[in-house]
């Protein structure tokens, strides 16, 4: 067994000091490619301030991303990167979009500058605004631990982490990726095969650390990968077998990128 591709994500939300501008930063190492993207947000509007995409690789360069300032770093801000970064194609959107998912989770440990009362009303807003989104918001009535119990102690200046890695490694017979998550919430990992058309022929993964054994459930879906081409997947028909707001969010993402890793190392790296 050969390791052909590996992927690395780190993303953080920081800041100095309460009050302080959100920095919110997307690190991403791979074989492919070392870039990051950058975003410092207001804390309690959200809105982004300063907007920079970074290039690590040869030749290093920082670009300022204009059209994102003034953005609410927030659910359906979509169309605002899509826009902003044009002609930069899909991945430098993808990073970026970490690092708005990154300033949502972060908003748990926010939620005074956000206008809530409590944290029992912030979990309780999250309840209506992200009802039947994800197995656990969809089985509100069976859930153990409400999220702010989940969450736990206040954080005041590191608010968030998460780490992804994918690694694609290629068999006698076929391709095997193992992809990984881990940050302040959860801890989630999935193993894919693949044979040599790209045919998934195995895909397993567990829900290591989540807020509620409600979640785990979610793996259970992962068995409808089996038989798909991977080239065929794209993210919304990927949701729509692993259960949509029944499954899990991450493993849609994680299964999803694990497939794209695949791509990659085959079109792009070049290994056959």
């Amino acid at each position: 067994m050969s390791n052909i591709l590996q992927r690395h994500w780190l993303t953080t939300v920081r800041r100095d000091a309460p009050g302080a501008f959100l920095e919110a930063r997307t690190v991403y190492c791979g074989t492919d490619c070392e870039v990051g993207a950058f975003l410092k947000v207001d804390p309690v509007s959200f809105t982004v301030i300063e907007a920079t995409w970074e290039n690590y690789s040869p030749p290093a360069a920082n670009m300022d991303i204009v059209g994102l300032r003034g953005v609410q770093a927030y659910f359906d801000c979509g169309p605002a990167l899509k826009e902003a970064l044009a002609g930069m194609g899909e991945f430098p959107r993808s990073v970026f979009a970490d690092t708005v998912r990154g300033v949502i989770q972060a908003e748990t440990f926010l939620y005074t500058e956000r206008g809530f009362a409590s944290a029992v009303e912030y979990s309780n807003y999250w309840e209506k605004f992200y009802a039947d989104s994800c197995r656990y918001y969809s089985n509100l009535h069976r859930v153990n631990r409400k999220w702010h119990e989940y969450a736990g102690h206040m954080r005041t200046s590191n608010l968030f982490n998460r780490f992804k890695a994918q690694s694609v490694y290629r068999e006698v017979n076929d391709y095997r990726v193992c992809s990984q998550l881990s940050d302040s919430f959860h801890e989630l990992n999935v193993e894919i095969v693949l044979d040599r058309q790209l045919v998934v022929t195995e895909c397993r993964g567990t829900l290591l650390r989540v807020p509620d054994p409600v979640c785990q459930e979610a793996a259970v879906f992962l068995d409808q990968m089996v038989s798909r081409p991977a080239s065929a997947q794209s993210k919304k028909q990927i949701a729509g077998l692993l259960g949509r707001g029944d499954g899990c969010v991450h493993l849609i993402d994680m299964v999803y990128e694990a497939l794209e890793s695949v791509t990659i190392a085959i079109e792009v790296i070049g290994i056959i």
